[in-house]
This record gives structure tokens, sequence and C-alpha cells, in this order.
């Protein structure tokens, strides 16, 4: 049986003729927005005005704190709530959380004829659920056997607080991270007694935003406020740098953290640049044995795997059909005029 699931050239993918997820595609009557970061984001604009959206709660939030004042407002955003359907034409919608930031998801699509396809979405392994599907597009960032971790998530966070306590000791501390993996990492302060942390102004709204979702996430001052520039002059302090923030470019009192698992060590979570500089494998990404166990645990019998991102499309692919005995291809990331409207 043939499958109608596959990737855009521009990274959208599809379910199916009417339903297409983190990307624009003309013809598809339905959005479903798997999470906010930039790579899934693309020609959202014009999804706004030609299509309905589909958001968990927490997306819908992070979205108007982001990039649209106006989508409270528009009569095309909808939310759904993980584990419910909605009903769209002759199709049914449905999403799971998949773990890897603040309102990001798995989404299935049911069709007339009760066939399920699913997109993975970016996700975190393990999963408390994981959604069933027929066909699965799954995510490929880590689709490389080169791509195991010999550490766990629970291992990399002591670690990287151990690296914040020692270097706290010695002065600031400027930690840059993109969206949902810098959150966890100030959750992970909140351990930490006696840190004074301080961001920009976006980025503390963005926070709350995560606070209003149930995140534990102390106080981080403003660096326009009194009390932020107070704590600054100190110059004893955790600097928090996200998404749009302008990182230093001259001379850095006190060391710098990363946190990323991109270009990190396999068996050590923490790689040291300096005495004053490291990165630590926070990771929001399942990695190679977690992206075949989620393949499996989802029970498609057809898999296409996302190579518009990610650069492992091709490799995941093979390893999936040698290992699992699964059928599955990489994305062939199609034009709208080879998929059809």
């Amino acid at each position: 049986m043939t499958y109608p699931i596959d990737v855009t050239q521009s990274g959208a993918v599809l379910l199916g003729k009417s339903v297409v997820c983190d990307g624009f595609h003309f013809g598809a009557k339905v959005r479903v927005q798997t999470h906010v970061h930039d790579d899934h984001m693309t020609e959202f604009t014009s999804s706004k005005g030609l299509q309905d959206i589909l958001t968990s709660r927490a997306t819908h939030d992070l979205l108007i704190h982001e990039f649209d004042a106006d989508l409270p407002y528009r009569s095309n955003v909808y939310v759904i709530n993980p584990g419910e359907s909605s009903r769209r034409n002759d199709v049914s919608i449905s999403i799971l959380p998949s773990g890897h930031m603040l309102g990001a998801v798995q989404t299935a699509v049911e069709t007339a004829s009760g066939v399920r396809l699913g997109y993975s979405g970016d996700f975190q392994w393990p999963l408390s659920a994981v959604m069933s599907v027929d066909a699965l597009v799954i995510d490929s960032t880590y689709g490389s056997p080169a791509r195991r971790r010999q550490y766990s998530q629970d291992e990399a966070n002591e670690r990287f607080v151990e690296v914040v306590r020692k270097q706290y000791r010695q002065g600031p501390i400027h930690i840059h991270a993109h969206r949902g993996t810098l959150q966890r990492g100030v959750q992970l302060l909140g351990t930490v007694d006696g840190l004074a942390m301080v961001a920009s102004e976006r980025l503390c709204r963005e926070l709350q935003v995560y606070r209003n979702h149930g995140f534990a996430i102390g106080d981080v001052a403003s660096e326009a406020s009194s009390s932020g520039r107070a704590i600054l002059r100190d110059g004893r302090f955790v600097r928090l740098y996200g998404k749009g923030d302008r990182l230093p470019v001259d001379h850095i009192d006190g060391s710098t953290i990363v946190l990323s698992a991109y270009m990190a060590r396999a068996d050590d979570p923490v790689l040291e640049y300096s005495e004053r500089s490291c990165r630590v494998a926070l990771s929001d990404h399942a990695d190679f044995d977690g992206t075949l166990e989620y393949v499996r645990a989802s029970g498609a019998r057809y898999v296409v795997t996302d190579n518009s991102r990610g650069g492992h499309g091709v490799e995941l692919a093979l390893e999936i059909k040698h290992r699992l005995g699964i059928e599955a291809v990489p994305s062939r990331n199609v034009s709208s005029l080879e998929w059809g409207v």
C-alpha cells in the first residue's frame, strides 16, 4: 500500500492531501504547528491567511508572545488538547506531547478510510505515550548510529549543575542555549542556592509563559530593570541568552557555558574548550537508539525519514529497514507540483 505522506522542499510535512505540519502547502486546508522552533515556522504568515491552524495551548501562548499579537482574535486559529480529536472535513486530527519543548507535540491524522498517518515532530526519548499510526514521518536529527549518547540526560543535568556551582565561585557566568533547552537549564539552576540571574526583557517575558504552564522557574531580573543593573554591577551573576539576544563580541568577564548536544562528545556530556568555556550536552532530541525505539513503539508499517532537516534522512531510512524490518524511505522534498493540490 502507498501511504500519502512526504516532506516538501521547505520542510512542510504532508499528512495526506488536506493536512500539513510545520510549513505551508497550497491546497492543504489545515496546518498543525507542532512547536515554535524557527526551522518549523516556515511561511507561518501564509498559513494565517489561507489555512486553519491547530496548536497545543502552550504553543499558542508562545506564538502570541513571540510572533503574532493578533492570534487571539483570529477565527482560523484553534487550540487542541492532547488526547482530543479535531474533526476537519473528512479527517480527524489528534496530538500527543513529544517532550521536545513546551507545547511540542506528535501529530496523527486519521483518514475517512481509517488509515492513520503520523508525524513525530521533534521528540525526546523516552516518552510516556507514543501515537499509534500506520505510516510515519520521523524526525532524523539524530538518525545516525554515530549519534548515540553513552550517558543519560539525568547525568547531563547533574554535570551542568556541577559546572555552574564551580564557575559561579570564580565570577559571572554567561549561558547560551536554544529555546526550550535554555528553560530546562534555568529550571535546573533552581537547585543552586544564591544564584542571581539576569536576562533580556524579551526573555524574561518568555520565561513567564513557561511559569504560567507550570515550569518551576525562579526569579530572573531584566537587564533593563534597576535590580538587573545592580546585579550586573555587582559582578556575580548568571546572564542568560536565548533566541534573539545579542551575544558578547568582546572580552567576557567570567565564564561561558553553551547548552547543546551538537558537536558534543558521545562519552561525556561536558566538552571543555578552556578553563573558562565549555559545552554541556543538554539535549531536547532523542538520540539514534531512542529514534529507533520511537519508530517501533508507533507500530508504523511504512516510514518516511525527514530528509529536509538534520542531514541523516537517507542513513536513518536504511537503518530502519535493516534493524527493524520496516519499509522506510527518505523524504523526496517534493514541490507543490509533484505532490498535487
